[in-house]
């Protein structure tokens, strides 16, 4: 397995193509990766790319809801091939990324179970369009992003007690960050990630979200939520104290860019309705050249 390792002799390198690639989030995290890595990592978000359209591309009624989950039916057993179980006669992969992702199960030691909630999680998506408390959300975000960032950190390298608390919080704080910024998208769709709880707390309808109805409601709503997403980041950056922090600097870059939306959502006063936040080009070479020097990787 091809690996980045020789950080102080690549990291002007590494540095002047992140200047002149795509300016991708992604991207940014691939060029600090060896080959096998980046293939892997492709992968994995194929993976949840495929699992995740099956819900949100289904047809409507009742025939939609029975195709998309026979399709996710078919996925579990799909993974289940992929890891050699016995009850799917030893059969291997159907499809093309089932195979390819049961190779870099060899190489890269992919926990079992992220697999399993990341389907669960997205069967959440087909059962529900909103959440009753934060204990509900929780577990929706840990299924489709935590479990994510422990697959992520199975290729980074870093596979430790402390790196699983690291992807636990940031897979937490990167999709609390993400349904802040997508709230007006998702309303358009009749799904509302806002607990139903925290919306009475503040005298805010889900007729209100629906209708994209920013007040002085709104605000405090989003601004709990915001709260709950930098507890979440703390957290992990406490836990990434004990990690191989060089290993895991891909994950660095995407959790401090997402830090950097959260504070652009806050900037706006929670405003998302009008404009989607993001961060310019030179925004996330600064964050990405901060997340460089936490690790010691000259730029």
């Amino acid at each position: 397995m091809h690996l980045v390792t020789d950080f102080p002799r690549l990291g002007r390198k590494l540095w002047q193509r992140l200047t002149t690639r795509s300016s991708s989030n992604f991207m940014f995290a691939f060029l600090f990766l060896g080959p096998e890595q980046r293939a892997a990592l492709k992968q994995v978000y194929e993976f949840c790319r495929v699992v995740d359209d099956i819900v949100d591309e289904r047809r409507p009624g009742p025939k939609g809801e029975e195709d998309a989950r026979a399709a996710l039916g078919e996925w579990s057993r799909e993974i289940a091939r992929m890891y050699g179980d016995a009850y799917v006669d030893d059969d291997p992969p159907y499809t093309e990324l089932g195979r390819s992702l049961a190779t870099s199960i060899r190489t890269f030691h992919f926990p079992r179970e992220a697999f399993d909630e990341i389907l669960a999680g997205v069967t959440m998506d087909l059962e529900r369009l909103t959440y009753p408390d934060m204990e509900a959300l929780r577990l929706y975000c840990h299924r489709v992003a935590s479990c994510v960032g422990l697959l992520c950190i199975a290729i980074f390298g870093d596979q430790s007690e402390a790196a699983r608390r690291y992807a636990q919080h940031l897979g937490l704080a990167l999709q609390f960050t993400n349904i802040l910024r997508d709230i007006g998208e998702d309303a358009a769709r009749g799904r509302v990630y806002l607990p139903l709880d925290l919306l009475a707390r503040h005298g805010l309808s889900l007729e209100d979200v629906l209708a994209s109805r920013y007040d002085g409601r709104f605000v405090a709503v989003t601004s709990d939520l915001a709260d709950a997403a930098e507890r979440e980041y703390r957290h992990a950056w406490d836990a990434l104290r004990a990690t191989n922090k060089r290993a895991l600097l891909p994950a660095e870059i995407m959790g401090r860019t997402y830090y950097e939306i959260l504070q652009e959502i806050r900037a706006r006063n929670f405003n998302v309705f009008t404009r989607r936040a993001s961060l310019r080009r030179r925004d996330k070479l600064r964050v990405a050249a901060l997340a460089i020097a936490r690790v010691g990787l000259p730029v």
